[in-house]
């Protein structure tokens, strides 16, 4: 059975924290200021809920981050 994969690649000022928070999750690379990490699953319905149980982790981190940043100002 073939698996179905996505590639993702991120760009953000906060790059190096929002790595941090994935690596208990996903390995991922860090190169040029870009994040990038692949998603492989055997099917696409579990394809589909790894996305986005990544992007549902990367959307708080991002928030988590913005939120301390504007304690810290």
């Amino acid at each position: 059975m073939p698996s179905w994969l996505v590639q993702v690649s991120l760009e953000s000022t906060d790059v190096t924290a929002l790595q941090a928070s994935l690596s208990t999750e996903i390995d991922s690379n860090l190169e040029e200021g870009k994040l990038s990490f692949n998603i492989t699953e055997k099917n696409p319905a579990d394809l589909r809920a790894m996305w986005n149980t990544r992007m549902r982790g990367i959307e708080a981190s991002e928030s988590a981050i913005n939120l301390l940043k504007g304690h810290n100002s």
